[in-house]
C-alpha cells in the first residue's frame, strides 16, 4: 500500500520516504545527497536525511543515521 498516493500532502511540509526508499513518482531507486535547506538542521535531530531522485529531481527525506549512499 503506498501512503505517499493516497494522502494529499501540502506542499510546505517535507516529504518522507517510510518504507520503500523508492520514488513515488518515477518508481526510481537511485537518489543523491540533498542540498542544504533551513529545516534540515532540525530534522537531523531526528535522523532524517535529505535526498534527492536522480531522474525526476524531486526531494525527499529518509530516516538514516548516514547519509545517502
Amino acid at each position: 500500500m503506498n501512503v505517499a498516493a493516497n494522502t494529499i500532502w501540502p506542499n510546505w511540509l517535507p516529504r518522507m520516504l517510510w518504507f520503500r526508499r523508492a520514488c513515488p513518482c518515477c518508481n526510481s531507486v537511485q537518489f543523491k545527497p540533498g542540498e542544504a535547506r533551513s529545516l534540515d538542521g532540525l530534522l537531523a535531530m531526528f535522523a532524517l536525511r535529505p535526498v534527492r531522485c536522480m531522474f525526476c529531481w524531486r526531494r525527499y527525506y529518509w530516516f538514516s543515521l548516514r547519509g545517502a549512499e
